[in-house]
């Protein structure tokens, strides 16, 4: 299989390739607002390096939140685009899922990995995830909530809880008085495609593709856009 995967719930601009269960080409751009004019050019580039032409693609997966509603829009929009261009399925991960599932590699079974992506003010992007033998199980649904109430939200953890993304910092007070924590700065664990992609590829496995015609963002907050002003007042 070969499957394709962007990342852009983020200031993280990504693409993946995975063969089979190899990621073998992975670019990102961590940088805010580019992804509309950078996304394409980074795909293109991406499939070049890893010797995949666009009809060779059997899958792409997308990244569809809890994240930025701008970026959300254009990797969800340009990964239905690529599927339905070369025919290929359509799988969307949830982008906590797919942060938490980088730790699976030092988590032990037991251990609750919390993703965390700043929701600005008091709020954070939360979701828990807790390390079994086999991979990772929710723990706690994906959802936006107040800092003072993730200890709550968390519940009980058996072992140790992982703390990773930018809004990792700012709940660190509200869970540390309640759990054993250990927090990853997200400069050194930013969210990544290649995750997006193996992940992809799992819940390809497990539940076949996703319907585009009906599969939208998981945005969690309501969208809250700001109207223009006319120009006849």
């Amino acid at each position: 299989m070969i499957l394709l995967a962007l990342e852009t719930a983020t200031s993280t601009c990504g693409v993946a390739v995975l063969d089979d269960d190899t990621v073998v080409a992975e670019a990102h751009l961590r940088r805010p607002r580019v992804h509309a004019e950078r996304l394409t050019p980074l795909v293109e580039d991406v499939l070049d390096h890893a010797d995949a032409t666009p009809a060779a693609l059997d899958a792409v997966a997308a990244s569809m939140g809890p994240g930025s509603y701008t970026g959300l829009r254009i990797g969800v929009s340009t990964a239905k685009g690529w599927a339905l261009s070369t025919d290929a399925a359509f799988v969307g991960v949830p982008t906590l899922a797919a942060y938490a599932a980088q730790l699976r590699p030092v988590a032990a079974p037991g251990d609750v990995v919390c993703a965390l992506l700043d929701a600005r003010r008091d709020e954070v992007y939360a979701g828990a995830y807790r390390r079994t033998t086999d991979g990772l199980d929710e723990h706690a649904s994906p959802t936006a909530l107040p800092v003072d109430d993730l200890p709550g939200w968390v519940g009980t953890v058996d072992g140790r809880l992982w703390l990773v993304g930018d809004g990792a910092p700012k709940s660190r007070a509200a869970l540390g008085d309640a759990f054993t924590c250990t927090l990853i700065p997200a400069d050194e664990r930013p969210p990544s495609a290649g995750w997006v992609a193996r992940c992809g590829r799992r819940q390809l496995a497990m539940h076949g593709p996703d319907d585009m015609a009906t599969v939208e963002p998981l945005y969690v907050k309501d969208v809250h856009a700001t109207p223009a002003p006319s120009p006849f007042d």
